[in-house]
């Protein structure tokens, strides 16, 4: 029986994870609002409130984009346990909690352009479920 409990325990514990940004865990599309003002806040502004980017791109005209994102799937929920439980995990796994997004175009004197914050929710799994 101990052994049993000792399993369960580590298959809810697998596979769960936080990836990405996590300043971004707690932030909310009005917190970015208030924060960042198009044609006022500068990349250096940006960069000391939420960090480096995990990604760099560029526009064709050669504007520079930022991207932050943060994927959430330790919740507590019965999709995640159940591909566990149900399996062991030797049938795969399956996740599911939310992604957030934090867009930024910065003009060519490194003023924010545009920018958008987004929250969805989302799934992912490996093997057969």
């Amino acid at each position: 029986m101990k052994l049993l409990y000792v399993l369960l325990t580590l298959c809810f514990l697998t596979g769960c994870a936080n990836t990405g940004s996590p300043v971004l865990k707690k932030l909310s599309e009005s917190d970015v609002n208030l924060k960042i003002h198009p044609g006022k806040t500068t990349r250096a502004e940006v960069r000391s409130m939420y960090g480096s980017p995990l990604k760099t791109s560029y526009t064709n005209s050669g504007l520079e984009i930022w991207v932050y994102s943060y994927e959430d799937t330790t919740g507590f929920n019965v999709a995640n346990i159940a591909s566990k439980t149900f399996t062991l995990g030797v049938a795969g796994t399956r996740h599911v909690g939310t992604k957030k997004e934090l867009i930024i175009l910065f003009n060519d004197d490194y003023t924010v352009r545009k920018f958008n914050m987004s929250e969805a929710p989302i799934q992912k799994g490996t093997g057969l479920l």
